[in-house]
């Protein structure tokens, strides 16, 4: 190999290397002037959208979505400070709903035992027994008063008195003291 061809190959890599150097740099700077002129707004009003979403296929897109990290990032009370429960209880069939209760089985959970025990039975016959002493009192009242007028009636018609109902003695009144 000739000495020169050495130094010519050496020079041709160096002027390569510049002119490479160079060509990328001239590449970044017409880049950043398109960049900068570009506008995005009209590029992007040139883009057919429909297009777009026609050749994304979901099927696999949505095959790569973890739907555990998806529902981990929502927040329930905010979606239910949302929900409007007046419309949702509107929307209820209630009869319907009332149809899938079994009553017999809602009776059969409770625990009559503790109930009985829960309940004051000694309070509540006393209520009873009182609310029934005081109607059979009131039942008492009611038919003396009528066999008082009926007693009256005959006691009339025994005086031959025609004016009615004969009437109480008068009490006397006794002067108030000082």
């Amino acid at each position: 190999m000739d000495p020169g061809e050495r130094f010519r190959h050496s020079a041709a890599k160096r002027l390569a290397e510049q002119m490479e150097s160079i060509a990328q740099g001239v590449a970044q700077r017409v880049i950043d002037l398109v960049v900068d002129a570009l506008d995005v707004n009209m590029l992007i009003a040139r883009i057919d959208l429909n297009g777009v979403l026609a050749r994304v296929e979901l099927n696999s897109l949505l095959q790569r979505v973890d739907l555990n990290e998806v529902v981990d990032q929502i927040d329930l009370n905010e979606v239910l400070d949302r929900v409007d429960l007046n419309q949702i209880v509107d929307r209820l069939d209630v009869n319907k709903l009332m149809a899938r209760v079994d009553i017999n089985q809602i009776v059969g959970r409770i625990d009559i035992e503790t109930l009985v025990k829960n309940t004051d039975l000694g309070a509540l016959m006393v209520s009873s027994s009182s609310n029934l002493a005081t109607e059979a009192v009131d039942l008492g009242r009611s038919h003396a008063v009528s066999l008082d007028d009926t007693l009256a009636r005959w006691v009339s018609k025994l005086r031959r008195n025609h004016t009615g109902r004969a009437e109480p003695p008068e009490l006397s009144i006794a002067p108030e003291e000082p």
